[in-house]
């Protein structure tokens, strides 16, 4: 067996037989994880709700829920959240495309670092939401 084969068989076995990376997680400590009953919820009962969707552009141009702010988790600094939230306890949802993408599991991560005290994370995300039939807004 050649190294480039070898090294093949290793990375393989390294990402499991499916290749597919592991699930985000389900639940983040000092964040509260909503499904998509919850989300409505939040909408109607909290009028200075925040959502950021931290899918990429191509994600967010298919549609994305309604008054989401698309902010890829990579480009996510302190900053640019205290931009489009005004407070540390102003509400803020995280969503992305499900537990498979994991980016608003970083961003949660990071909110909750940086001192938010009303974070939601939405793990199920867009997968979720479109399963449901739940209305999608376009760009």
């Amino acid at each position: 067996m050649n190294r480039r084969v070898f090294a093949a068989a290793l990375v393989g076995l390294t990402l499991g037989v499916s290749g597919a990376r592991a699930d985000a997680p389900m639940s983040i400590a000092g964040a509260t994880t909503v499904d998509a009953k919850a989300i409505i919820a939040l909408m109607e009962s909290k009028p200075d709700l925040v959502i950021i969707d931290n899918r990429r552009a191509e994600d967010y141009a298919n549609g994305f829920i309604e008054g989401a702010v698309r902010v890829l988790d990579t480009d996510l600094t302190e900053a640019v959240l205290a931009s489009h939230v005004k407070t540390k306890a102003t509400p803020v949802l995280f969503y992305c495309n499900g537990v498979k993408c994991g980016r608003a599991a970083k961003a949660t991560e990071m909110a909750v670092r940086w001192g938010y005290t009303q974070v939601h994370y939405y793990a199920l995300g867009m997968e979720e939401w479109r399963a449901l039939g739940l209305p999608v807004a376009g760009p």
